[in-house]
């Protein structure tokens, strides 16, 4: 009799039993109960292993090393213990909707994806600056979902994936949701492969981000679920704060994970978030020998990188160094190169776009005079009129108030 689960729900963890409490809850709240939640304790020093073990549930798998792990060795040392057919992760300070795993279950009957990603929502804790507005604690970020499964070929994914981060200039489809690690559920079969082209696959900082590329890289296609099924939680000490929040930390965070190690496929090689992504993207660009498959537009890429350095200075960080680092590697690359990449940045249009990050509340009054738009993008949603105060209760009440009878519809990839 096979005893294995179809979901293996990975959960890499140290020195958080503040918040596990919350995670671990939203998993067993799961409406699908076919599952085992296996916790990796990277050698905790507070009440972790009371946290886990007060919950008393034979699906909950503990695994704790005898020695603090770095980050990349902590989810390969949760991952190892993995045993479900499917396997998902789930940051230790987030929470899954209640129906995740039998909405996921549902278009897995009904389309066999081997990788799919789905949507999510983000729970503010502490106050942020993010979306051009200023957000209050006990917030609930959401937006309009259609409840699709979209299926996209490997090369629309690539590509997609490389538009987002500036690599090519191919137009965004609006299906396409990249990979979080997060929002993803992966057949474990196409982890295997992965290995089999490089073993330690965490061991790239930021550590999802190598995986956004290697999923895609590793199969035939890619699925997208155009909708929520889980929370991202913000507070104010973690890697979603935002660039206005966290400031010059950003640079000592990426510092900290590179360890020393000096970027190798961007010709920029400041430790910024946005520049790391990109080099662990073409990381695994290389390690999959898709030199002369998928093309990388430096142009782009260039204009790209300063975009962003734009922004993080309008959002309080110092960038001087940065932007030092930017003019002496442009001056290496050809002459037409420079010459494009200086036109673009001297343009009005790209200045007007700094100034609009620059003063994003008078640039959201102007863009609805513009074009007589009356909601935004997102919708947000306070936790204390809608009986919610932490992120597990922002999961059930997304089920509640946007999901709920939506579980069992249809669910054939949209055309």
């Amino acid at each position: 009799m096979n005893t294995k689960p179809i979901f293996s729900v990975v959960m890499p963890t140290r020195d958080r039993a503040e918040h596990l409490p919350n995670s671990i809850a939203s998993v067993l709240d799961q409406t699908f109960r076919d599952f085992e939640l296996v916790i990796g304790d990277s050698f905790s020093q507070d009440s972790t292993p009371d946290v886990v073990k007060a919950f008393d549930d034979k699906r909950i798998k503990y695994f704790r090393s005898e020695k603090p792990l770095a980050m990349c060795d902590s989810h390969e040392h949760a991952l190892s213990h993995a045993s479900g057919e499917y396997i998902l992760f789930l940051s230790d300070d987030d929470a899954f909707t209640p129906v995740t795993l039998e909405r996921i279950r549902q278009v897995i009957d009904e389309n066999s994806p081997e990788v799919m990603v789905f949507r999510g929502s983000q729970y503010y804790r502490d106050g942020d600056f993010q979306h051009e507005r200023q957000i209050p604690a006990n917030t609930l970020a959401t937006s309009k979902f259609g409840g699709n499964v979209h299926r996209l070929t490997r090369e629309e994914a690539i590509g997609n994936l490389f538009r987002m981060y500036g690599l090519n200039g191919i137009k965004q489809n609006d299906d396409f949701i990249p990979y979080y690690q997060s929002n993803s559920v992966v057949h474990h079969s196409v982890y295997a492969r992965i290995k089999a082209v490089r073993n330690e696959i965490f061991a790239v900082t930021p550590i999802d981000m190598y995986l956004a590329a290697a999923v895609i890289f590793a199969t035939d296609h890619y699925y997208c679920l155009d909708e929520p099924m889980f929370v991202l939680q913000n507070w104010s000490s973690n890697t979603t704060a935002s660039a206005h929040k966290k400031q010059d930390s950003l640079r000592e965070h990426y510092e900290k994970l590179l360890d020393g190690e000096v970027l190798q496929y961007t010709p920029l090689k400041f430790a910024l978030p946005l520049n790391c992504i990109i080099d662990a993207i073409l990381r695994a660009k290389a390690d999959f020998d898709l030199a002369d498959e998928v093309k990388v537009s430096w142009y782009r890429y260039y204009v790209f990188s300063f975009d962003n350095l734009m922004y993080l200075r309008s959002a309080g960080v110092n960038v001087d160094r940065e932007v030092r680092e930017f003019i002496d590697v442009l001056a290496q690359e050809p002459e037409a190169l420079q010459r494009r990449v200086m036109s673009n940045i001297k343009k009005l249009s790209f200045k007007l776009k700094q100034a609009m990050r620059k003063f994003p509340l008078v640039f959201r009054m102007a863009r609805r005079l513009l074009i007589n738009r009356r909601s935004d993008k997102f919708k947000f949603v306070g936790g204390a009129v809608n009986g919610f105060e932490d992120v597990r209760g922002a999961g059930r009440y997304l089920y509640v108030r946007s999901l709920d009878g939506k579980v069992r519809r249809g669910t054939q990839p949209h055309p």
